[in-house]
């Protein structure tokens, strides 16, 4: 069974999202604050975390990137900060989604699910491209029956979904992605307003591949992404 671990000092919150968790079958753990969520962490990683950003002692941000040091687990921020600066900083550190406060339960369980997805389901190549399962260009290796990448033969270490954007244009390089196409393909339909996720990933994503490497991954003003081989020798 699924396992969740919910970390919020708001206890009406908690009990509200625990509930309708345990209705539908997972198994839910509370913690109250970012310093009793490391000590259950400590015992065993959940299968997702359900995460607020402003606690008393160690913030949600601070979770986040403590957790992000041993563990891909789907992060899932849920709070009532609003403002897009404070989004995009809690994606840099590395939630792979965000949801504000007050919210439908309905739709809560809805981008639960679609992150778990997420995390689950291995990409395959589609019909429209060749049927491979590695991309080879230059020294950058993209296995996508793995879901790896190495440069020069070091692993990336990429997270899920960092993988899943690099493996889009690997398998479409020198072709533009447009955002609706990448956030839909990637988180889903009901993604395709949030750009802004994407211009996160992806300066995640150049900084792994390196100063040479990440220069590849290019943005096309206005219109979306491309993985540019030009400057491979």
């Amino acid at each position: 069974m699924t396992t969740i671990l919910v970390v919020d000092d708001d206890l009406s919150i908690r009990r509200l999202v625990q509930e309708n968790l345990e209705e539908r079958g997972f198994i839910v753990i509370g913690a109250a604050s970012g310093t009793e969520a490391l000590v259950v962490l400590d015992e065993g990683m959940p299968d997702l975390i359900i995460l607020d950003l402003v606690m008393p002692g160690i913030s949600g941000v601070d979770v986040c990137l403590r957790i992000r040091e041993q563990s891909d687990v789907p992060i899932f921020v849920l709070s009532a900060r609003d403002d897009e600066e404070v989004i995009v900083r809690a994606l840099e550190a590395g939630a792979d989604d965000y949801v504000i406060k007050p919210f439908r339960v309905n739709e809560l369980l809805a981008r639960i699910r679609a992150v778990m997805r997420r995390a689950a389901i291995d990409l395959v190549p589609d019909s429209s491209t060749k049927n491979e399962s590695r991309i080879e260009i230059g020294d950058l290796l993209v296995d996508l029956k793995a879901r790896r990448a190495f440069l020069n033969g070091e692993d990336l270490s990429l997270t899920r979904t960092e993988f899943s954007l690099l493996a889009e244009l690997a398998r479409n390089q020198d072709e533009i992605l447009t955002h609706e196409e990448l956030l839909s393909r990637v988180w889903g339909l009901e993604y395709r307003d949030t750009s802004y996720y994407l211009y996160v990933y992806f300066g995640r994503i150049r900084n792994k591949l390196g100063a040479d490497y990440g220069q590849l991954v290019r943005t096309v003003p206005g219109i979306g992404y491309t993985l540019s081989t030009d400057l491979v020798g």
